[in-house]
């Protein structure tokens, strides 16, 4: 079976100029008598989202400079939200600061209040995190994302003489970069400002024991970490999250759920259920958000895929059909239909596809026009069309992008994911679009030639 390509016009890449486009709009309950300019500086066009709350139950949201015109007479507040700008890629976050807010709107007067955005440090990146001693992770705009060959990368993050070993990353909803640092056994926070200064001091440091690999953020802020050396995947909750500074040593958790399998990556579905890849065993689990809402101490996984292609399963992600993608450090691509996941027995995947190029498959991850990127333990970051998603032919990757400074990709998240998706490191679970997908008959797509599984390193 093949898992069906979804169609989505690409978007313009967006120039980066200020606007100060105009407009005139009758917002107001009281035609002529009072009017407010909201100016909206952005260095993206149109992406500003001032709200603007008044008298009379008056709400509404400006995304360019305009005149409200028609107000009743009294005190206005504006409020610059957040706003994620569309590309076709990856979507830079944009946050902005308003002036002259609040301010009495009278007769016969022309007021204003002004917002000036700013692109958050790090956003519309793919970052990469990196086994070696040059950079801990690096940075990829959606430009260089589109040309793809050897490129010098954007932004670079925690340069340092000494070895890491980055396997994971993930972002929370105020867009600081979390990662797994496995042979060195640490997870590291870094903030929007380090991600654009290059710092290579974390704000957070925490020291374990157990080789952490995976990492991941509910809808909720909870953060999750699978622990390879433990055998299990650990919740900490939001407000001790928030709340950690400086070098810390296994902070205890919030729910502890056991995972047999050597657990690698972690993907949170359109439910809110977790799934863990396994690397010992050729199984994935899945805890269910009802297990996790109600579990307490240490629990179980609620379900299981079963599959001799789930090998060294390294890497998990869902694309906007709700279909799950498994990345092995056996080289191959594997997935499940979101009607398999549904079901009461799952069955072999319906994708199982090895490159044709000697890749071991880590971290995955969907941008916005559904291109599957893969870490690849080399150099590469191997992509992967919707087309060749559908046809089951990853002989070629569509497109590679090699990392200039020559280390291996292992840890690869986007900062911001496309909102459709179940789960946006940026913003946490959207409710994201699910798009009906009808199963086809079972066929697997296998690829030519085998290579032995790689052990886990230590």
């Amino acid at each position: 079976m093949e898992l069906r390509k979804f169609a989505r016009p690409a978007a313009t890449l967006l120039a980066a100029l200020a606007i100060t486009a105009c407009g005139n709009r009758e917002v107001g309950t009281d035609p002529g008598s009072a009017a407010l300019e909201v100016i909206v500086n952005t260095p993206i066009s149109r992406a500003g989202a001032v709200a603007v709350q008044g008298p009379a139950a008056l709400a509404t949201v400006v995304s360019a400079t305009d005149t409200l015109r028609g107000l009743v007479p009294g005190q206005y507040v504006a409020h610059a939200n957040y706003v994620t700008a569309a590309d076709s890629l990856v979507s830079p976050v944009l946050f902005g600061v308003v002036t002259g807010s609040p301010v009495m709107v009278e007769v016969a007067q022309m007021n204003s209040v002004t917002a000036t955005y700013t692109i958050r440090g790090g956003s519309g990146r793919m970052w990469v995190g990196k086994w070696g001693s040059v950079n801990l992770a690096e940075g990829y705009a959606s430009a260089q994302l589109a040309s793809g060959g050897t490129i010098s990368t954007v932004d670079t993050v925690g340069t340092a003489a000494a070895a890491l070993t980055i396997s994971g990353a993930a972002f929370d909803s105020a867009g600081n970069m979390w990662v797994t640092d496995y042979i060195n056994q640490q997870i590291l926070k870094f903030t929007p400002a380090q991600l654009v200064s290059g710092e290579s001091t974390p704000t957070v440091a925490i020291l374990t024991a157990k080789e952490p690999w995976g990492i991941a953020f509910d809808a909720q802020g909870n953060l999750w970490v699978g622990y390879y050396n433990g055998n299990n995947v650990l919740e900490y909750a939001a407000s001790d999250v928030q709340s950690w500074s400086g070098a810390l040593a296994d902070p205890a958790p919030m729910l502890t759920i056991d995972s047999p399998n050597g657990p690698l990556g972690l993907a949170f579905d359109h439910n809110g259920s977790l799934w863990i890849a396994g690397f010992d065993v050729p199984v994935t689990y899945k805890v269910s958000s009802s297990a996790i809402a109600g579990g307490s101490g240490t629990i179980d996984p609620t379900d299981s895929l079963v599959s001799p292609f789930l090998d060294h399963g390294s890497g998990l992600a869902f694309d906007r059909s709700g279909n799950l993608w498994e990345g092995t450090e056996a080289g191959y691509i594997v997935g499940y239909t979101s009607a398999q996941l549904g079901a009461s027995s799952h069955g072999d995947p319906t994708f199982a596809q090895q490159a044709g190029l000697s890749y071991s498959f880590d971290e995955v991850a969907f941008d916005n026009s559904g291109n599957l990127w893969a870490a690849t333990e080399s150099p590469d970051v191997a992509m992967f069309s919707p087309a060749q998603l559908a046809s089951g032919d990853l002989s070629v990757p569509a497109r590679t992008l090699t990392a200039g400074s020559g280390e291996r990709t292992f840890g690869l998240a986007f900062n911001t994911h496309d909102g459709a998706l179940p789960i946006s490191p940026e913003f946490g679970f959207t409710g994201g679009m699910s798009v009906p997908h009808r199963a086809a008959p079972p066929q697997v797509h296998i690829g030519d030639g085998s290579r032995p599984g790689m052990l886990r390193r230590r």
